[in-house]
């Protein structure tokens, strides 16, 4: 009886080409961690006193060490692989990726500004707000910090975590590295998109479920760029870009704690705007164009369109 039990249990746990946990559980724990963490975060200014902008900075420094706690245990205890191997392989180049899906990541948010100003769909009601900042640079020095270390937990988490461990998980199902690679940039961009909903990341007077696809949409733009680099920076870079971009550059919120270059609210039933919910005539266009623009760079950077096979799989536990 224990020794069936035992087997069961195994099968359960564990994987079939090798004796780590199986993908599933990897990818359970990763995302329990994380959250816990900024659970934690949360929780944390909420029992103490500080400056309303420095708020997130603060709440978001507990996903991130979190995230990046979780990360080491697992590259050592359970994956059994470099930490470096998440996207982490940190060089001069790493940061130029970095710089550029920023560039990136804010030209879209900027398109989309023009697209939406043009359909009329945009009112400009303040620019060059401080907030409750002191001044207009400090105040935006604090929150980008505040907006990469969203970047960088979300980004190691749903790409450098989540996405490594599906399309190992699928590679081991005997599937071809690109249908392993297509189902974790399927299955990761939508945990990414409907993660949002509970995190309320969608504006009053916006359909939920219009808004979930659509983050959804923008974490498969943050899956490619994992996909066809292996690497963090491109990803991290354009999270940070979009955000920094849409609250404090282009489509700031009416009334904030944060600063903004520019604030805005809709044109007709005046809530505030957000990237991923604005109107479809206007953000999907601009998602396809982030799309070619990473495929260009892409290309631009390697010479030719290709998934990076480390990205799939990890060769050792496969025997090949």
């Amino acid at each position: 009886m224990d020794s069936r039990l035992i087997a069961v249990s195994n099968q359960i746990l564990r994987g079939t080409v090798d004796n780590r946990l199986r993908a599933s559980w990897r990818i359970v724990i990763a995302v329990g961690l994380t959250l816990a963490g900024a659970l934690g975060g949360a929780l944390l200014v909420q029992q103490v006193t500080i400056p309303d902008l420095f708020v997130p900075l603060v709440a978001h420094l507990g996903a991130v060490l979190a995230v990046l706690a979780t990360a080491g245990l697992l590259a050592r205890y359970i994956d059994h692989r470099r930490f470096s191997a998440y996207g982490f392989s940190l060089s001069l180049s790493w940061g130029i990726e970095a710089v550029v899906g920023a560039t990136i990541g804010i030209g879209l948010v900027g398109l989309a500004f023009g697209l939406a100003h043009q359909r009329g769909t945009v009112t400009t009601v303040g620019t060059f707000s401080t907030g409750t900042a002191d001044t207009l640079l400090t105040g935006l020095g604090v929150v980008l910090i505040g907006w990469i270390f969203v970047g960088l937990w979300e980004e190691t988490l749903f790409r450098g975590l989540f996405f490594k461990n599906a399309a190992e998980g699928l590679a081991v199902r005997e599937l071809s590295p690109t249908t392993a690679a297509f189902g974790a940039w399927l299955s990761s961009s939508l945990v990414y998109g409907f993660l949002h909903g509970p995190l309320g990341s969608n504006p009053e007077g916006t359909s939920l479920l219009y808004a979930l696809v659509m983050t959804s949409v923008m974490g498969g733009l943050f899956g490619l760029a994992y996909l066809l680099s292996n690497e963090l920076a491109l990803p991290i870079g354009m999270h940070v870009g979009i955000n920094f971009g849409e609250q404090n550059l282009f489509f700031g919120p009416p009334e904030g704690v944060a600063p903004a270059i520019v604030r805005t609210e809709h044109a007709v039933s005046g809530a505030r705007l957000e990237f991923q919910s604005l109107d479809p005539l206007v953000i999907v266009p601009v998602l396809i164009c982030g799309y070619l623009l990473v495929a260009a760079w892409a290309y631009l950077r390697d010479g030719r369109l290709s998934i990076i096979r480390d990205t799939v799989v990890n060769e050792s536990y496969l025997g090949k």
